[in-house]
């Protein structure tokens, strides 16, 4: 199986038993900015860490393995764990910043393989993107930024992150450069 298969698999049985949850990473990088090839799928669950234990039930019958103990302990203390279907990653995050509560709000749905599925909003997606900082989630960021023009809320991204690391943190003053390397475009009214 591929990652889209995997996350249409793991969402259809999370839509089953009414457990909020989001796809993010690359594959909704892939309806904001632009399709990229990944290895992983990444699910955010809208649920507090002591639910974790229950809701790891769901997506084992889809083929899930995962070790519990590990999986448990990671989640209580760093609100995400990983599992496997076939040799894909599958990292599942739960609520434990602040912003999940209002990303669970944003949920965007779109299709994938004809059906609908939820998907991290792109403000949250970069706001998420920013968190982890990585080299290819600048490369990310900057084409949301290029893609989306004034569609993209940028004073929700910089205000979450702001309140997440700090005004002075490297990560808001990288933002404050990708916004002003690409400006918001100019309606046709306003040229």
């Amino acid at each position: 199986m591929d990652p889209a298969e995997v996350a249409r698999l793991l969402a259809d049985r999370l839509e089953a038993a009414h457990i909020p949850y989001t796809i993010g990473g690359a594959i909704a990088y892939a309806y904001w900015g632009v399709a990229r090839g990944t290895h992983a799928v990444d699910i955010n669950l809208f649920i507090a860490p002591e639910q974790f234990a229950e809701t790891l039930d769901i997506p084992i019958p889809a083929g899930l393995t995962i070790d519990r103990t590990t999986a448990l302990t990671s989640a209580e203390e760093r609100g995400n764990a990983r599992g496997f279907v076939g040799d894909v990653p599958v990292d599942m995050f739960v609520d434990s910043i602040p912003l999940h509560e209002e990303a669970a709000r944003r949920v965007a749905t779109v299709s994938l393989f004809d059906r609908p599925i939820r998907i991290l909003s792109a403000e949250d997606l970069v706001v998420l993107k920013l968190l982890f900082f990585r080299g290819k989630d600048i490369v990310d960021i900057d084409r949301v930024l290029s893609l989306q023009g004034d569609r993209l809320d940028r004073a929700y991204i910089r205000r979450w992150l702001v309140d997440s690391v700090g005004e002075e943190d490297e990560r808001v003053q990288k933002w404050n450069q990708l916004c002003t390397t690409i400006p918001v475009p100019l309606k046709v009214d306003e040229q």
